[in-house]
């Protein structure tokens, strides 16, 4: 093991650009198959938001899933969503690949929800896909700003991090259990072709999850997006309302509190690992994510 933590040091400048180069020529080798899952991809709105003319549908809401989620992470939030009569859309895309590659996905997709209304959104993002956030946001290459500004895409007011590793995460080097548990979930989806499991990307975005990493460098230098409301909500496994460093060290199981930390940014802790904080590990299960209600406070309160 250690040896194979030194050797990944060496390699680890390169790593990034050697993964997205493979996962290109994937593509261009097998254009079928990422047809396939193109067709998966984007920005989904979910049918069943519900308003009505005394109680008009309220503001749309993206929500957008971290590294190696199989796209269960917002199961016991849409409901309540679609409850309180916001218009809920899912962000989907390759999460294995570049997350330069996956905001400038995320950037291409945003540009059709503002053909069909061009009013403000607001974006819950879960873990990963809260830097894939950030960087459509910030990107001088994207300039979502200048974008905005000329009715290409929605205005964002409002952006809620869930369990966002915006320091990055040392455990991203064992990711493994994730990767093989998405692997595994898509598997068993009608029509997934059988080479999802490299056009899903090659593991570029864990290499750029460790501390320290190239792109976190780049992100963190930029300011934060501006005009846009930001929320932090961080896990912890052992809650604590009173600052214990042992526990805000173990943060969620994955990321530590401190490395959800923005400055400038409100932080809001709650009960819970990485996942059972925004969902249910169980079907049967009726209890309420701790993060539920506060993702519906802080929507509330940009109304």
């Amino acid at each position: 093991m250690v040896v194979f933590q030194l050797s990944r040091r060496v390699i680890l400048p390169d790593e990034a650009r050697l993964r997205h180069d493979f996962h290109l020529a994937v593509q261009n080798r097998f254009p079928e198959a990422a047809r396939n899952l193109a067709d998966r991809l984007g920005i989904q709105s979910i049918q069943e938001s519900i308003g009505s003319e005394n109680h008009p549908a309220k503001d749309r809401v993206i929500l957008v899933h971290g590294l190696d989620d199989p796209g269960i992470i917002w199961k016991d939030l849409v409901p309540v969503l679609q409850k309180n009569r916001y218009r809920v859309f899912v962000m989907s895309y390759p999460n294995d690949q570049a997350i330069q590659a996956s905001s400038q996905f995320f950037f291409d997709q945003i540009q059709d929800l503002v053909r069909d209304d061009p009013d403000p959104v607001s974006i819950v993002a879960h873990s990963m896909g809260g830097l894939v956030t950030r960087d459509m946001l910030t990107c001088p290459e994207l300039d979502y700003p200048r974008a905005r500004a000329a009715g290409h895409v929605p205005a964002v007011k409002q952006l809620i991090l869930v369990g966002t590793p915006n320091q990055g995460t040392h455990l991203a080097r064992f990711r493994i259990v994730t990767e093989i548990r998405d692997q595994i979930y898509h598997l068993f989806l009608p029509g997934t072709h059988w080479l999802h499991c490299l056009l899903d990307g090659t593991g570029a975005a864990g290499v750029e999850l460790l501390p320290g990493s190239r792109f976190l460098t780049r992100l963190n230098q930029r300011p934060l997006p501006a005009d846009v409301q930001m929320n932090i909500i961080a896990g912890m496994i052992f809650f604590s309302r009173q600052n214990c460093e042992v526990k805000e060290m173990l943060g969620d199981g994955l990321v530590s509190v401190a490395a959800t930390r923005l400055d400038g940014v409100p932080l809001v802790r709650v009960p819970g690992t990485h996942f059972s904080m925004i969902r249910n590990l169980t079907r049967s299960s009726s209890r309420v994510p701790p993060a539920v209600p506060v993702i519906l406070d802080l929507l509330g309160q940009a109304q």
